[in-house]
């Protein structure tokens, strides 16, 4: 089915789906399947912290160099689909990370994604991922 004939509700299944794959895989440190949700010239960007890893590489070892320690949960809210154009669209979710300490699990970080997912084969895949964190 190309991008053309998807309905709303179909581009907002498929958006989902990947978020969920890219949140799960983050959760339980499987890497390559967090690559695997990113275009192969996809950005991701901190802007909060001077963060910027372009493509695959990029984004691979930065994962690799701040994961990590206690179990996490990535909580993503109030996702909003839009601006849906030749085969892109932008997405806005908030994001609350709860993390497992000794007294259990507890809200450590809260934020927003501002993201554009390009279809790929039929999957929704991270063009851009933007993460801004409320300090």
């Amino acid at each position: 089915m190309s991008t053309e004939t998807l309905t709303y509700a179909d581009v907002v299944a498929g958006v989902q789906a990947s978020l969920a794959a890219y949140t799960q895989a983050m959760d339980s440190g499987r890497f390559d399947d967090v690559l695997a949700t990113f275009s192969s010239d996809a950005v991701f960007e901190i802007p909060n912290f001077g963060v910027v890893a372009e493509g695959h590489d990029a984004i691979r070892e930065y994962y690799a160099t701040t994961t990590g320690g206690a179990p996490l949960r990535h909580v993503v809210v109030n996702t909003l689909v839009s601006d849906q154009k030749e085969g892109e669209v932008e997405v806005s979710s908030d994001l609350l990370v709860l993390q497992k300490g000794d007294a259990g699990w507890g809200l450590t970080m809260v934020g927003k994604y501002q993201d554009i997912l390009r279809s790929v084969s039929g999957a929704w895949l991270f063009q851009r991922r933007t993460l801004s964190f409320a300090i």
